[in-house]
């Protein structure tokens, strides 16, 4: 009888510790994977080369890139016998290409600079490692709670339960103003969609022109529906935003009143706002970076980033983006996974973090780095301004059903947003064939 107890609590055991490990496995939950915090971890016994791909390619990031993984090279590299090898790949839709097809060839990179959308694409592939027990690992893990809360969901917001990405290169939506001008016309920095409306009125009396715009307007439209509490999708792809004629109708109404504009051939506000062709206008705290640029010698001026207007009954709602890191893998090399791993955990390193945000737009991923004395001491006007937005912002979920993808979905909202704005296409017919569209 005691034999045969042993015999049940045995295999109750057994059957236990294999649920778990199939729970935190990789996403074809193959039993060779690891399964716990302590068997990822691997005595590194010859040196091991892993190669990074990035899509940096503004000159002055990718310098600091480069000494980013010098330094690696030279210190925790050496020490354990892992050099890494950085290759950039041009801008990063170039990159994600270039990912895919070396997927295919089977000589992907060991860790690459991603988006979410592109992750969701490569997990079909069973090739993108889940991080989870490297996250928990005792000795080389993760502080999940110095992350503000939208990146870690963003890591592990996608069709399979795992963290297949960390956030490196963040940034938030900001609205630009010209101080100056305000200054001269006694004007106020709107904080609400109300004073918003009434500031551009004032703008576009005193200039004759409109006074602002969105430099994207899927951006646009789906920061307004988060706001007004609606929604725009979820991780499964659920579409949220049907009932959002009314928001929608009232921006297109500002551009209508010639108040506000759309970028139009410019693509881009940063260029007419650098020339004063309009005061105001919202983008990712990136721009910030080329304003400078374009602003003429003979015709300066001061300007400065706020945070996004609100809607006073609404809830607050901000837009976040940026570029992920993650790591490849379809051969279960055990070794080259835990040196990937120990690169990937420098990358996410407060030192690493701080280095990154040495630039005028990319915000602190690490809460302790955005409150910081080095980085406030130094942070531009956009970082600033991103900083007091990112615990309600929000991101794009990684999704596919089966007729669109969260990557096609965006593109149908783009040309949808184009016709409302540019076209003055009926807001509600306009909804109504892009949801039938997709479903």
């Amino acid at each position: 009888m005691k034999k045969w107890l042993s015999f049940l609590l045995a295999l109750c055991m057994l059957l236990s510790l294999t649920a778990c490990g199939n729970e935190s496995g990789g996403p074809s939950g193959n039993p060779s994977e690891p399964k716990s915090p302590t068997d990822v971890e691997v005595e590194l016994t010859e040196p091991v080369t892993i190669t990074f791909w990035h899509g940096i390619v503004q000159e002055n990031m990718q310098q600091t890139l480069n000494e980013i993984v010098d330094d690696f090279n030279k210190g925790i590299g050496a020490e354990k016998g892992i050099t890494v090898e950085c290759y950039a790949k041009g801008e990063m839709p170039d990159l994600e290409n270039a990912v895919t097809a070396a997927i295919k060839a089977g000589n992907m990179p060991n860790v690459t600079l991603t988006e979410a959308a592109s992750v969701v694409d490569w997990l079909q592939t069973d090739c993108v490692v889940d991080m989870t027990p490297y996250i928990e690992n005792a000795n080389y893990g993760l502080d999940l709670s110095d992350y503000y809360d939208i990146y870690i969901e963003d890591s592990c917001n996608y069709p399979v339960p795992g963290y297949y990405s960390l956030p490196l290169y963040v940034a938030c939506e900001v609205m630009y103003y010209n101080v100056d001008f305000f200054k001269a016309n006694n004007l106020s920095v709107p904080t609400t969609w109300a004073e918003f409306e009434e500031t551009c009125t004032k703008i576009a009396e005193i200039t004759g022109k409109p006074a602002a715009g969105w430099d994207e307007g899927v951006k646009c439209f789906s920061t307004l529906v988060e706001q007004k509490g609606i929604g725009y999708t979820d991780r499964e792809g659920n579409l949220l935003f049907a009932d959002t004629t009314e928001v929608i109708s009232w921006y297109q109404n500002m551009v209508q009143r010639g108040i506000i504009r759309t970028p139009g051939e410019d693509y881009f506000f940063s260029g007419p706002f650098a020339n004063q062709q309009v005061q105001m206008y919202l983008s990712s705290g990136n721009e910030g970076e080329f304003i400078n640029m374009k602003i003429p010698e003979s015709a300066k001026f001061e300007w400065s980033c706020a945070p996004i207007p609100q809607f006073e009954d609404g809830t607050k709602a901000d837009y976040a983006e940026g570029f992920l890191i993650s790591m490849l893998d379809n051969t279960n090399d055990l070794a080259t996974r835990w040196a990937s791993w120990i690169f990937v955990q420098y990358m996410q390193s407060y030192e690493v973090c701080q280095k990154i945000n040495s630039g005028e737009s990319r915000l602190p991923f690490l809460k302790s780095v955005a409150a910081s004395d080095e980085f406030l001491n130094s942070a531009a006007p956009a970082q600033l301004a991103g900083v007091e937005q990112q615990d309600f912002a929000y991101t794009y979920p990684g999704f596919e059903t089966d007729t669109y993808t969260s990557s096609g979905l965006h593109d149908y909202v783009v040309i949808a947003m184009d016709n409302i704005l540019n076209n003055g296409a009926d807001v509600r017919a306009e909804l109504e064939k892009l949801i039938s569209t997709l479903q």
